[in-house]
């Protein structure tokens, strides 16, 4: 953008002044859209990469756009952290690809008041299943699908921003 100013001509000036405020306006249009395309593309993602068991944790993915904050939030809510970063011995030994959220996690894994050692070495709990039975687990694997909807937004977010920045 490029704005012609007489810094002698009051006209000129008040002109420039319009045309900046209208670009300001424009401007925060354009990064709105930009945080709320970003926002759906993540709740698509996301909703497309959890593993679907009884669909729970997929219709758990909502998200929406802070007006305050200006910033798009993505929640996955009930049990998706655990298929975030898994569970017992598997979720230990298949490791989550942020290391930050690694060393959050730490505790979880193995730890409580139910967790035991079979007569055969294996270590886990038993959960109640739906048919009334006990059955045992030693947790389930790492499967980071809102890390990996991070890493996407990531690089779809360039070509979002010059799709609506184009006409600037």
């Amino acid at each position: 953008m490029k704005i012609k100013v007489n810094a002698l001509d009051p006209k000129s000036i008040d002109a420039a002044i319009a045309e900046l405020e209208k670009y300001k306006k424009s401007l925060e249009y354009k990064v709105d859209q930009l945080v709320h395309l970003l926002t759906n593309l993540g709740i698509e993602k996301a909703r497309d990469l959890v593993p679907i068991d009884t669909g729970v944790a997929q219709a758990s993915i909502v998200g929406y756009v802070s007006d305050e904050d200006g910033i798009g939030i993505i929640r996955a809510g009930g049990y998706c952290k655990y298929i975030e970063f898994g569970t017992g011995v598997k979720g230990q030994n298949s490791k989550h690809p942020s290391p930050e959220y690694l060393a959050i996690m730490k505790w979880a894994y193995n730890s409580g008041a139910t967790i035991f050692t079979t007569k055969d070495g294996r270590e886990g709990w038993y959960y109640p299943a739906d048919d009334g039975t006990w059955r045992f687990t030693e947790g389930m694997p790492s499967r980071p699908f809102m890390y990996e909807t991070a890493q996407y937004l990531r690089k779809e977010a360039h070509k979002l921003a010059e799709g609506v920045f184009s006409g600037d």
